[in-house]
């Protein structure tokens, strides 16, 4: 990690007040609440419909009405979970990116030798004493930033993503969240600090990223982002290839999105050309 061009903690957006910091705390409080009553509500109408199951005649007109209860209910609890998840975040204050250090090595270890995330990085499960190895070349290799994500309020480690910088381009070659606080906006959080330090620290000039298609969740947070689509390959391991440039960024351009990318003949090796 270049330590001259970035410092041991990145920037951290401003804090919130403490006023504002209860204001958010009793809102959780208070909805955490309501998804109690509303999930043993849920339980209890799942129960009526579990009886009729041993009943010789059950009444089917309630039955039916239970089945309805438990769908509302349930799309119900949906919607509070995610705006509970969303009081959580402002409460949280969001993330912040600072450099890897040495205890977090094992808990990046942990995430990347999970199914569907270690088969980026390695053909299989790798070993700590390999993986250690491989993450002291990254952070001493100048090309690459291996950042930690941490929650602002609390500090908690919620992931890692690693960038790689080559002449005027940055390139995000990993974000991963740990599951437990996955689709509460810190991907694309994360998302947004690594394009705003690649061009005000990194110096890029534009910043790519390499997204699976079948990885949704992802593309939505480039798409949020402002990426616009280069084009995809199906060689190897088929991925869309994103880009954001530096004047885009800053005039806040939103590029058109509308018709599908072309397909690219050059290899995924060449693309990525990452030596991981």
């Amino acid at each position: 990690m270049n330590e001259n061009r970035i410092g041991n903690v990145l920037p951290e957006k401003n804090d919130t007040t403490e006023d504002e910091k209860k204001k958010w705390l009793n809102a959780i409080e208070n909805m955490q609440r309501i998804i109690k009553r509303s999930e043993r509500k849920l339980v209890y109408f799942q129960n009526r419909v579990k009886q009729a199951l041993f009943m010789e005649r059950p009444n089917q007109r309630k039955v039916r009405a239970a089945n309805a209860q438990i769908g509302w209910h349930a799309a119900h609890l949906e919607e509070l979970q995610s705006e509970l998840r969303e009081l959580e975040y402002r409460y949280n204050g969001g993330i912040q990116l600072r450099q890897t250090e040495k205890n977090d090595i094992r808990r990046i270890w942990n995430l990347i030798n999970r199914p569907g995330i270690r088969e980026i990085l390695y053909p299989g499960r790798v070993t700590f004493d390999t993986f250690q190895a491989d993450s002291q070349n990254w952070i001493t290799n100048p090309q690459f930033h291996i950042l930690s994500i941490l929650i602002q309020r609390t500090k908690t480690f919620i992931g890692f993503l690693i960038l790689q910088s080559k002449a005027d381009n940055v390139a995000v070659k990993l974000i991963v969240i740990q599951p437990d606080y996955r689709g509460r906006s810190y991907g694309a959080d994360a998302l947004d600090e690594a394009v705003h330090l690649a061009f005000e620290e990194l110096g890029a000039v534009y910043v790519t990223g390499h997204v699976p298609p079948e990885n949704h969740a992802a593309l939505r947070c480039f798409e949020k982002a402002r990426f616009h689509y280069i084009g995809y390959t199906d060689a190897l391991k088929s991925h869309y290839t994103m880009e954001i440039y530096k004047d885009d960024w800053e005039t806040g351009a939103t590029s058109e999105q509308g018709t599908a990318p072309e397909r690219l003949t050059v290899p995924l090796s060449e693309l990525m050309r990452t030596g991981l």
